[in-house]
């Protein structure tokens, strides 16, 4: 989060771009009294501001036809390829991770007709094939044919501690998380998945979630780490001195050091979480990973461009992520999962809708098999829509910050503690948080000393708390950590063009971005300000730096091209300072290749840069 001030309309801006050390508009004071709580705008999904943007579109088919398949530990042919090809050979090279932007490939191992290749030092292999095709009515020989694809499973044995005594008997926890799904997207798009989360599992929907900063990293940083990104030590790729992410704080190594087996499952690599904008990790996260044979394809078949690449050899891609993480739940020990699915939601959200029935039967499967009478499930979205159409109408505004969140109790917990089950239904009208998650989760599997302590300056209770626990009523965005941007219990009112301050907000803006591009000018243009959609200011007086600030909102295109952002920020009146935080700007428009010049070493300028080279 980069935090500055930009002077009023007589003067450029003075911009302090330090990462650390700049205390947080919201720690200065406490921005909201503390008065009925938060009142969240009550959205129909199914109004025609969000429904003119839905679409059912054609079935994901996967064209490639699998000869090998593997399951838990064991790869095999698949009975079609047995029935028609002779003199069947295989040769199998386990996929190695080294890092998250490099793998190796171990000896290869050749097996011969039906036989099996134990997964054993990898849950990844690469594998090719050859033998003489045959009719299976004539067995008239056709000739030598190949084939070459990959196989994940689980290899045989994982290296993790026994659970600490009086933890054996820990419940599992299992979490299914959707890129770019609202809670009122989710309703409208999985329908089927819906009812069967709300009705048969009674699940708990949480109505006033809350997301407390911008895109996938804002959602997953707190609810993994109990953290935000700028709370962590320094792992930015275009930050001197910055790290891996590989320490204590993320959850996957809690819960391995507390006798778990670990899954952390995240399609699209090219854009991934902790690797598009940071470092990623030195070592992987979890034991099971799929970063490595995801890259692998990557390579393979350049999977950005391939046809067919919402596929994973014969099956959707997100198909296989739910299938692996059932298989995941068969292996021996204690459970912690993470399933993060992307492709049917980052390009066009309308392909969603292919996962609606396969996720019902997946949790249907699990519920059948008494799953969750000890695991802790959770269905989610880490932000709603960003750069879709609908995010342009007001409708998407609120719809980005209020993901779906879904959460099932173990059935044991339930009957343990009779109290928790009543405080969650209870705290689904209440405003909630990523923060509350990661306590929410400790509190299941009796990790409490983990929970972060932290408080907002002048709140009386702690930024992440568990929803097992009644929360308080008049819970606000800043005490829950909310920056203003992003909060949708403030209530705002229209400035009009023709007040003082109309056009010096806009302009703030447009120099603030222009100072976050400055050390890159001789590859990122000038912005310039094209038009201003709107600027409102916050109702309720903002107690800032002694009840000298207000707050405003605005949204503005900006050229060359055509960005459009939108952003929070505070007018300090005595001083005639904006006080601008990119933690509090929104880019609402795809950016593409508008910043290709920059994104391998300035990554997180992307939606702010506009190449001098581009031609659009």
């Amino acid at each position: 989060m980069y935090i500055g001030y930009a002077k009023g309309p007589t003067e450029r801006p003075e911009v302090n771009l330090s990462y650390r050390n700049v205390k947080y508009s919201l720690e200065e004071s406490l921005m909201e009294d503390q008065g009925p709580g938060c009142d969240v705008p009550k959205l129909d999904p199914f109004a025609p501001e969000g429904m003119k943007f839905h679409r059912t579109l054609s079935p994901i088919k996967c064209s490639e036809r699998d000869w090998v398949t593997c399951y838990l530990s064991e790869c095999r042919p698949t009975e079609e390829t047995v029935r028609s090809i002779t003199d069947l050979e295989c040769i199998y090279y386990d996929i190695i991770y080294i890092n998250d932007e490099n793998w190796d490939y171990g000896n290869a191992t050749v097996v011969s007709g039906d036989s099996i290749y134990y997964l054993v030092e990898s849950d990844h292999v690469k594998i090719t094939c050859t033998g003489i095709y045959t009719s299976r009515i004539s067995r008239i020989l056709f000739g030598k044919v190949s084939w070459s694809g990959y196989g994940c499973g689980f290899r045989r044995k994982v290296n993790h501690e026994s659970p600490p005594s009086g933890m054996e008997d820990n419940y599992d926890v299992l979490i299914i998380a959707f890129d770019s799904t609202s809670k009122n997207g989710f309703i409208r798009k999985m329908p089927v998945s819906y009812k069967y989360i709300t009705k048969e599992l009674q699940a708990t929907v949480l109505n006033k979630y809350n997301i407390v900063g911008d895109a996938t990293v804002a959602a997953l940083f707190p609810i993994l780490t109990g953290k935000t990104d700028s709370e962590l030590p320094e792992s930015r790729k275009d930050v001197d001195g910055s790290v891996y992410l590989d320490h204590e704080d993320f959850i996957f190594y809690r819960m391995k050091k507390n006798g778990y087996r670990t899954a952390y499952f995240e399609d699209m690599p090219w854009v991934g979480t902790f690797q598009l904008y940071h470092n990623g990790f030195l070592h992987q996260p979890a034991d099971h990973y799929l970063r490595d044979i995801y890259k692998y394809e990557e390579g393979f078949k350049n999977s950005k461009w391939w046809p067919n690449w919402k596929c994973f050899g014969e099956q959707p891609r997100f198909q296989f992520m739910i299938n692996l993480t059932e298989q995941f739940y068969k292996l021996e020990g204690k459970h912690f999962s993470l399933t993060f699915i992307a492709d049917v939601t980052h390009g066009d959200f309308n392909h969603i809708d292919n996962a609606d029935r396969p996720l019902a039967e997946f949790l249907k499967s699990m519920y059948d098999k008494g799953t969750f009478q000890n695991t802790l499930l959770i269905v989610m979205g880490d932000h709603g829509p960003r750069f879709a159409n609908i995010r342009d109408t007001y409708q998407g505004f609120i719809e980005e910050r209020l993901p779906f969140m879904a959460i099932r109790l173990p059935d044991n917990l339930r009957r343990i503690r009779l109290d928790a089950q009543t405080a969650l239904e209870n705290n689904a009208e209440v405003l909630t948080t990523p923060h509350d998650i990661h306590a929410t989760i400790l509190d299941v599997v009796n990790l409490t000393p983990y929970w972060n302590f932290y408080k907002v300056k002048g709140a009386d209770v702690l930024r992440a708390l568990t929803l097992l626990q009644p929360l308080p009523s008049n819970r606000s965005c800043s005490v829950a950590g909310i920056e203003d941007h992003w909060c949708t219990c403030l209530h705002w009112e229209e400035v009009k063009p023709e007040e003082p301050l109309y056009m010096p907000v806009a302009q703030a803006l447009v120099d603030y971005i222009n100072k976050l591009t400055e050390s890159e000018r001789q590859h990122c243009a000038l912005r310039t300000l094209r038009s201003v959609q709107w600027v409102v200011k916050h109702k309720a007086h903002v107690e800032i730096l002694r009840n000298l600030g207000s707050v405003y909102q605005v949204k503005i295109t900006v050229g060359p091209g055509k960005g459009v952002y939108e952003a929070a920020m505070t007018y300090m009146s005595q001083k005639g300072e904006f006080f601008i935080s990119s933690a509090q700007i929104s880019r609402v428009n795809a950016y593409k290749d508008e910043p290709k010049c920059i994104t391998e070493t300035h990554p997180q300028l992307n939606k702010y840069c506009y190449c001098m080279s581009s031609n659009y």
